[in-house]
């Protein structure tokens, strides 16, 4: 069995996709009217009195809340309800070194593995989002579990790796949402409709993910994501389009091994 913690978007929707596949899935949350709904959903059990876990049949525990405290509640309650080894994965996002000192703190005969995600609640509901992973060396059940609930992970050598490169490519995309949403109100004050740049924008130049996804994308994840990066960092970069772009540009290029002048 699978427990999930958190049935949220991203936690509900993982725990969907097991059920889907046939798996044994129970779902814990403190909100009764969101267990009701995901149980009627999956067809799974859920509800929030860990005392009924039936221990020796969990698989894996699948941690999707919102803070770090509540990453190490979550652990406390597990450490309290069972002395079992369990294999935990902690979907939350969390500052590199929440992580590192979260994940110092879980006993020592669990094998824990911090494994943000990305791809959102529709990646997590159709098992194809990207995972960002640390932790021990996976066994084949593991590696299983994680093909059945991710379309890519990416491993990466110690904790708060996972944590820096999800914030990361999430302030990245920030980027990328405020500069469209930004580009498009100039185009309306200017005269020319914002719907319009829009369609222009889906099949030319300025196109990404963020474009893509921009009427559907939960931006206050990412605010919230780049404000643990900015808590991280101390500062984060500005971006001048008066100067420094193209020897940037140059420079990422040099980095990702292409030739400036291909």
């Amino acid at each position: 069995m699978h427990l999930m913690i958190g049935l949220g978007p991203i936690g509900g929707n993982i725990g969907a996709n097991l059920a889907e596949r046939g798996q044994s899935v129970y779902g814990y949350d403190f909100n009764l009217e969101r267990n009701r709904e995901w149980s009627e959903e999956t067809q799974s059990p859920s509800g929030n009195d860990l005392a009924v876990i039936d221990w020796a049949s969990v698989e894996s525990v699948h941690i999707a809340v919102r803070l770090a405290d509540q990453v190490l509640s979550v652990f406390d309650a597990l450490k309290q309800h069972t002395d079992q080894a369990l294999t935990v994965f902690v979907h939350t996002t969390l500052s590199p070194n929440d992580a590192k000192r979260i994940f110092a703190a879980a006993p020592t005969h669990w094998r824990t593995f911090e494994a943000p995600v990305s791809g959102g609640p529709k990646g997590a509901r159709q098992g194809s989002m990207t995972i960002f992973l640390s932790g021990p060396q996976q066994t084949d059940v593991e590696d299983k579990i994680l093909a059945n609930i991710s379309g890519r992970v990416f491993s990466m050598d110690s904790y708060g790796q996972p944590a820096l490169v999800k914030l990361l490519n999430n302030a990245l995309g920030t980027y990328n949402l405020a500069a469209t949403a930004q580009m498009l109100n100039l185009a309306e004050v200017h005269g020319v409709p914002a719907k319009s740049l829009f369609e222009v924008i889906a099949v030319s130049t300025g196109k990404s993910w963020m474009s893509d996804n921009l009427i559907d994308v939960q931006y206050d994840l990412l605010l919230k994501d780049v404000g643990l990066l900015h808590s991280e960092l101390g500062s984060l970069p500005t971006i001048n389009l008066d100067q420094g772009v193209e020897e940037a540009i140059l420079q990422a290029r040099t980095l990702l091994g292409t030739k400036a002048d291909q």
